[in-house]
């Protein structure tokens, strides 16, 4: 068999593979791969292949120019943010619904329970992550052993998790001297344990950028979770709602996995090697963000009590919320397209900065506009008992703004092989993070824990810079100045908001008219600010016209529309 020949064969079968979910055998894969796909066809000329292979299945050859390539996986990147910015704009209003509804129902203190537990389990899940998913990703030619290693790997650690909660929850019981605690640690005992047996399969809809059906899982998912945590929330007035909300999303997440991509997975470790060689400093990665990120519901619950800590745990999942639903979908959507691009550093360091233009220009205006209006919205939405989260989200969300768009370094660096270097960020900042945090919730409250972990985002921002400097061979200031209109248009927003507020405009409205108010001003002072300095530019290629390019269909349709 020729070289050729088997170069046609291995296509053929790449792209039966594709189609029927098998894993595709590689060149010189053997006989049984030629009578399959093509008997006495050894002597083909390439030119005649390419077109059979056209005209069957309407692709283009395997090497493209680098131009297609690129507008091609910009485009698939961007579906995929659009994929996944709309599934988690609808799991962020069941997610707020759920929110508002269960913080009317409850009090802070089932929240300090709750987050207890919770972040218990996070840190024990980071811990142990051997990134199934990032690995799926990363290994573009993996086979059924490399399937099946990490779902035996995913397994055990679940199954490990959900012991080690269970075992220390008389202990933490005893700690903070609350029986309730003993049973929210077996409660959430079983999300990692439900989690842990995942359809590894399910994440090659990933790395194909197809978020399609992870759109409709995770909608799923989330919808199922919020129905059973407001029913139980509403008859018992008990913390069990969250629990059980949890439990529903992990049960609901592992029937999914294997409806929608149907695989037999099987207790191997025939790939044990490999993976870990990718995991090993990821699990090192986890454990880091973890500590960095969940600790602090933990220590604020010993320092402040329960109910402080549920109040930040509340202010925190609110501050979250303007970036969360916009940064970290489209980060998950930036990683994939960025492994494809590992070989070809110059094209992925400016997808990344066009990445991080694209989530400024969303993130950090939301982040801002939340805090501002945080004083009169937290306790319309929630409630008066929840006052004293409005500090929380005050002083955190705008910081958060900032660090989101530059939340892709990590994905940046990993997907360029520098693990290690997201490592070493992570291990820094939490070596300066925690000693300032502890101090700050013991010496001051609840808000001087806030101002640490405001002062401490500030410093990250800088590790990121340095992390993109070293990663991309690039100057260490080009990520902000990527976004400079955003943040010249946020700082008019700001000064416009605090002019109406001092000038007392709107004082004696009602408050749901005050706030819709201030939120519209807002809007049109960042929008205006940020059009005029594209325009002072003489309009860039930037995220303004992609924004325009994107919306020019639709408005013309309206345009067309007959009055």
């Amino acid at each position: 068999m020729t070289a050729e020949a088997c170069d046609i064969c291995c296509v053929l079968r790449r792209r039966a593979a594709h189609h029927s979910g098998e894993s595709p055998l590689r060149k010189g894969d053997g006989a049984a791969l030629v009578l399959r796909f093509c008997p006495l066809n050894a002597d083909w000329s390439k030119q005649r292949f390419e077109r059979t292979r056209a005209a069957l299945d309407n692709v283009p050859p395997d090497s493209p120019s680098k131009s297609q390539t690129g507008a091609s996986l910009a485009m698939r990147v961007a579906k995929s943010a659009g994929w996944i910015v709309g599934g988690r704009v609808i799991m962020g209003l069941f997610g707020f619904l759920n929110t508002i509804i269960v913080a009317r129902l409850l009090v802070p203190d089932d929240f300090g329970i709750v987050a207890i537990g919770l972040t218990t389990m996070q840190i024990l899940t980071n811990l142990s992550d051997i990134g199934v998913s990032q690995a799926v990703i990363k290994f573009r030619d993996a086979d059924r052993a490399d399937l099946d290693t990490l779902f035996s790997l995913s397994a055990i650690r679940g199954a490990v998790i959900a012991a080690l909660l269970a075992a220390a929850a008389p202990f933490a019981a005893a700690f903070y001297g609350d029986p309730r605690v003993f049973w929210v640690f077996l409660g959430v005992a079983a999300y990692p344990l439900l989690t842990g047996f995942i359809n590894p399969r399910f994440y090659e809809f990933e790395r194909l950028l197809d978020y399609s059906k992870e759109f409709i899982a995770a909608v799923a998912n989330k919808l199922a979770g919020v129905i059973v945590s407001i029913a139980i929330a509403v008859v018992f007035r008990s913390y069990w709602a969250i629990i059980f909300g949890l439990a529903t999303n992990g049960l609901v997440q592992l029937i999914l996995s294997y409806a929608m991509r149907p695989y037999r997975p099987r207790i191997s470790f025939a790939s044990l090697r490999r993976v870990l060689s990718f995991s090993g400093w990821l699990t090192g990665v986890g454990l880091m963000s973890a500590l960095n990120n969940k600790l602090d519901p933990l220590v604020l619950a010993r320092a402040v009590g329960v109910g402080g800590a549920g109040h930040y745990f509340m202010g925190l999942q609110l501050a979250e919320l303007p970036t969360r639903e916009i940064a970290f979908p489209a980060t998950r959507a930036i990683y994939p397209g960025l492994s494809e691009l590992q070989g070809d550093p110059a094209r992925a360091n400016q997808a990344f900065l066009k990445g991080v233009e694209a989530m400024a220009a969303i993130a950090t205006p939301a982040a801002i506009g939340f805090a501002l209006v945080a004083r009169d919205l937290v306790p319309l939405l929630l409630g008066d008992k929840w006052r004293d989260a409005v500090p929380v989200v005050e002083i955190i969300t705008p910081v958060m703004g900032l660090q989101m768009p530059l939340l892709a370094t990590q994905y940046y660096a990993m997907a360029l092989g520098s693990t290690r270097l997201v490592f070493l960020r992570e291990l820094l900042f939490f070596l300066v993070r925690t000693p300032i945090f502890i101090w700050a919730a013991v010496a001051h409250g609840l808000v001087g824990a806030a101002w640490a972990v405001a002062a401490c985002g500030l410093l990250h921002i800088v590790l990121n810079l340095a992390l993109y400097s070293r990663t991309g061979k690039d100057a260490f200031w080009r990520p902000i100045w990527r976004i400079r209109r955003s943040i010249g248009a946020a700082a008019a927003m700001i000064a416009a908001l605090l002019t109406a507020r001092i000038s007392g405009t709107g004082g004696d409205w009602p408050v749901v008219a005050q706030v819709a108010a201030e939120i519209a001003l807002g809007a049109l002072a960042y929008v205006g600010c940020h059009l005029l300095l594209w325009a002072c530019e003489k309009r860039p290629d930037g995220v303004e016209r992609m924004i325009a390019e994107l919306a020019a269909p639709f408005l013309s349709k309206i345009a067309r529309r007959p009055r």
